[in-house]
């Protein structure tokens, strides 16, 4: 995971740029949908190369997180937010199923029970 630095001063402002190099597809679907939530636009270019790792390099088949040029500070942003939450909220376990879920996961990935559920 690593954001990427990129001089925009002579790019197309409709040129999708990489923004986020993701650790695996799930955490580029994560990204994804936080920008996508703030109304900009933005793809995942490599993520159909994840199930080639150990017959192409690495590098090659990781997941990144594009936005067009014009979106870049804002989509930024939003990513500094996500590393905040990141890194300062801890990881939960499921009231209903004890499945151990990520701290920027609002729903339980195994049953979709709510985060913060008390009912079960």
């Amino acid at each position: 995971m690593q954001n990427t630095n990129s001089d925009n001063l002579t790019v197309d402002p409709f040129t999708w740029i990489t923004i986020y190099r993701a650790e695996n597809s799930l955490e580029a679907n994560i990204i994804k949908g936080l920008i996508l939530n703030d109304g900009i636009e933005c793809q995942i270019k490599g993520e159909m190369l994840q199930g080639a790792l150990g017959e192409i390099p690495f590098d090659q088949a990781q997941a990144s997180v594009q936005v067009y040029a014009i979106k870049e500070r804002h989509a930024r942003q939003i990513l500094v937010n996500y590393q905040q939450v990141k890194q300062s909220a801890p990881d939960w376990v499921c009231p209903n199923c004890n499945e151990h879920n990520g701290s920027t996961f609002e729903f339980c990935w195994s049953c979709e029970t709510l985060k913060n559920d008390k009912s079960k």
